[in-house]
């Protein structure tokens, strides 16, 4: 997990006594989020496909006192998602928090796209949310309260060339995210996603200098987000400002779509 870049803009109690779900949560902006939520004061339950990766975060979280709970769980898999929020609530009594960050990618032209890797973007990415998002809602109903915070991308707002699968399923966690805002709202839970445009993690790193440097000139900041960023927007629309917002999806891109 990076060092936090910059301070924490949010007071150490703003979330606490909250319970969190973070999923994708061994590296990048997943890590990130956890981190974030903890020094927020909630406790974290970390998730994702890698016990090994996920427990290393976890084991470096619990080092610097905070409360948090790791478990492997791939969020394509519905059983997955079931033991997940049982053992959360078997935990923690209540999930206040979720935040559906887990994603993979099968990148290649449509033409040379095969099926089974459209398939397992549209599964983990979309089906996936829709799976944890289902799973908490009657926890958060009997709460009546709760907070929903979905990771799309700006490919989800303009497409991209050899992306269509990850462009599509991000695409439709917005409008997933709009339509269940609508249906729980007056039950006191709030439904947004965030769409991060290029941030620097582990896949932006693979990107070739120069391409770099062209992607940069579309920045009108002019510089690679980086994960603390997206993390400070999920501590935002989990916290009590964000009271009155729902049904939105907050770009944190430097700009580059407007």
């Amino acid at each position: 997990m990076s060092e936090t870049t910059g301070q924490n803009a949010f007071r150490a109690d703003v979330l606490s006594g909250k319970t969190a779900i973070v999923t994708g949560a061994s590296r990048g902006i997943g890590a990130a989020i956890a981190q974030r939520l903890c020094e927020a004061g909630a406790n974290v339950v970390l998730c994702s496909r890698s016990t090994e990766a996920v427990g290393q975060i976890a084991d470096t979280l619990q080092g610097k006192g905070y409360t948090v709970l790791s478990m492997a769980a791939d969020i394509s898999e519905r059983a997955d998602v079931d033991t997940l929020i049982e053992k959360t609530i078997s935990q923690f009594s209540q999930i206040d928090i979720l935040v559906n960050n887990a994603g993979i990618t099968r990148d290649m032209l449509l033409m040379r796209l095969k099926d089974e890797d459209w398939n397992a973007v549209l599964q983990t990415n979309l089906t996936g949310t829709m799976y944890c998002t289902r799973a908490v809602l009657r926890p958060m109903i009997r709460q009546k309260g709760g907070r929903i915070i979905n990771i799309s991308s700006v490919v989800g707002l303009t497409g991209n060339a050899g992306q269509a699968n990850y462009a599509a399923a991000k695409a439709g966690i917005i409008g997933f995210t709009k339509a269940i805002a609508k249906e729980v709202g007056a039950r006191g839970i709030t439904v947004n996603a965030i769409a991060p445009g290029f941030i620097t993690t582990d896949m932006t790193a693979q990107i070739p200098e120069q391409n770099q440097h062209q992607l940069l000139e579309l920045i009108p900041l002019r510089e690679f987000g980086h994960p603390e960023d997206v993390a400070d927007a999920v501590c935002f629309l989990a916290s009590d400002a964000a009271r009155y917002i729902t049904g939105q999806t907050l770009q944190v891109d430097g700009g580059m779509v407007m």
